[in-house]
């Protein structure tokens, strides 16, 4: 009976309801798998009432989904941040940002801001995302000038840092525009069951959570392409010098 049951689920499964996956990220520095923290997003939209931790966790959840990179819990960088007083008495440089990815052991950190916020309908929300990496995380990752040095001469070699480029991204986000509506469509397929027959974007329209998920995964996709262009360009200097 049982064997039977499963075989009628899998039909309706499979032949009464169509499946696809859904649009996904990767991260630039596979296959090696990379740790991220996130950093609580800042609000300088103008609404005081921005829940910036429930919007800084629409951020870790969908840079959760990135392909390659593993998120720490925001609990855990908000200890070491509280721990090593960054962030309590201004903005927090880059460098300290590095100081903090030494001490949680993390590759790179995620820092931003909410610049746009409306919870009415239609939805509203930008921000302003910066991807900082540690300083071993962001040297070349190979280095051709190695392969003719003796190994006396690599010893003596200081560690080769690479200049840390601004990888960044921004934008609003208007569920007004047509051009949103089109991206959030394409995003809601292999996410959502919810109001079928709107392609799934219903819930996505109605509710600031769901619609923050959408709207990071945007800005994530725009900040994996930069850091992509950032490690090509990198990549492009090392042979140019090793030529040279």
């Amino acid at each position: 009976m049982v064997p039977l049951l499963a075989g009628v689920l899998f039909v309706a499964l499979s032949g009464g309801c169509r499946y696809q996956a859904p649009t996904g990220l990767n991260s630039p520095w596979l296959p090696r798998q990379q740790v991220w923290a996130v950093a609580p997003l800042a609000n300088e939209s103008g609404v005081s009432s921005v829940d910036r931790l429930a919007i800084t966790d629409s951020l870790i959840l969908e840079t959760a989904s990135i392909e390659g990179v593993d998120v720490l819990p925001l609990n855990r960088t908000l200890d070491a941040m509280l721990a090593l007083q960054i962030g309590l008495d201004g903005i927090p440089t880059v460098e300290e940002y590095q100081v903090l990815l030494q001490t949680i052991g993390a590759d790179a950190i995620i820092v931003g801001t909410v610049i746009a916020y409306d919870p009415y309908q239609p939805l509203r929300l930008g921000a302003s995302i910066q991807l900082i990496q540690s300083p071993s995380a962001a040297r070349t990752a190979f280095d051709p000038r190695a392969l003719t040095l003796s190994i006396s001469d690599r010893m003596n070699q200081p560690p080769q840092e690479a200049p840390t480029p601004l990888i960044q991204a921004s934008g609003i986000y208007d569920a007004e525009n047509h051009g949103v509506l089109i991206a959030l469509e394409s995003y809601a397929k292999g996410r959502s069951t919810h109001d079928l027959a709107r392609s799934g974007v219903g819930l996505y329209l109605l509710d600031m959570d769901e619609y923050s998920e959408f709207v990071f995964h945007e800005l994530l996709s725009r900040l994996v392409v930069r850091a992509q262009i950032a490690m090509e360009a990198a990549m492009n200097r090392a042979m140019a010098d090793a030529s040279s």
